[in-house]
């Protein structure tokens, strides 16, 4: 999306800037925190309102950028409410499709007639396409990497923290694997085991990742680019954040050259000036003085008494 300029409640968070984002990239959103600041007077209270690369998240998971319909977001913003259903069964019942799907299956075995049966038929090809026989192996697979044991992932949701719950979100988000994932800090409430395996787990995912996290560590196990967000425009760079931090340093480096040379030939010239102009100072008292002398000797040149 190119040209892109982005107002968040009336605040300008981004201007005539690039959004690129390719398949099979793993994206760090790099930026200062509330990297654009505005003063409002709400409800006859003074606030600061930032905008930044949470606010980016938000407006990419809307969809207030122009995104195709085709492409499925999820942006992973809360922990899973309480309920009274399970760790397992709230991963699984993500997958809107294969629950869909299953449904239609039991009201078709039901039918006996003719039609009814070649639809089954149907269902039956499309739940073998999306793997659905070992949807619960996989959404255990990956609570069990983020801490769950067997036990836990039986146990309901409204027995857990918001913590744990939050470790359901983020399974849900892994295992519907959408073509665009947006997570802001996902390693906040995972101890070093949990963090460890879904750095791993990312390393693989295939589709478009877009992640913020405070982690060094984390974003160079995991990304394969770094998108910066400065002075409201987003600046790409290839590699993770070890190669990011290289290539700013360059850049600075390079930029910190140009104006030492700029500053260099500004002072030449300030010089070259300078001289010229003691000597044009210089060429036009001595041409005054002579001037003067002139108008003294009657325009004869000499001092002494005209001939007669």
């Amino acid at each position: 999306i190119d040209n892109l300029s982005i107002s968040f409640h009336g605040h300008e968070l981004l201007q005539d800037t690039t959004i690129e984002l390719n398949c099979g990239r793993r994206y760090g959103l790099l930026g200062l925190n509330g990297s654009v600041q505005y003063r409002v007077c709400l409800f006859e209270y003074d606030c600061v309102i930032c905008l930044g690369k949470s606010t980016l998240l938000s407006v990419l998971g809307n969809r207030e950028v122009p995104i195709p319909n085709h492409i499925d977001i999820f942006h992973l913003t809360r922990e899973m409410p309480a309920s009274d259903k399970t760790a397992l069964q709230c991963v699984m019942e993500v997958d809107e499709e294969r629950v869909r799907l299953e449904k239609l299956a039991e009201e078709l075995v039901a039918s006996e007639d003719e039609e009814s049966q070649e639809q089954l038929m149907d269902v039956y090809e499309r739940l073998d396409d999306i793997s659905a026989d070992t949807a619960e192996a996989r959404a255990a697979w990956i609570l069990h990497g983020l801490g769950f044991t067997k036990e836990m992932q039986a146990k309901k949701t409204k027995d857990f923290s918001g913590g744990w719950r939050m470790r359901i979100a983020l399974a849900r988000a892994l295992y519907v694997t959408p073509h665009l994932l947006l997570l802001d800090e996902p390693t906040n409430h995972l101890d070093l085991d949990a963090c460890v395996w879904l750095e791993e787990e990312l390393k693989t995912y295939k589709r478009i990742l877009v992640i913020i996290s405070h982690s060094q560590d984390f974003l160079n196990g995991v990304c394969t680019n770094i998108i910066h967000l400065d002075k409201k425009r987003l600046k790409y760079y290839t590699g993770n954040y070890e190669a990011f931090v290289r290539t700013r340093l360059e850049l600075l480096e390079n930029q910190m050259k140009q104006y030492n040379w700029e500053q260099d030939q500004i002072a030449h010239m300030k010089n070259y000036i300078a001289v010229v102009w003691s000597r044009f100072s210089k060429a036009c008292k001595t041409g005054s003085e002579q001037g003067e002398d002139f108008g003294k000797d009657g325009g004869t040149g000499f001092n002494g008494e005209s001939d007669k």
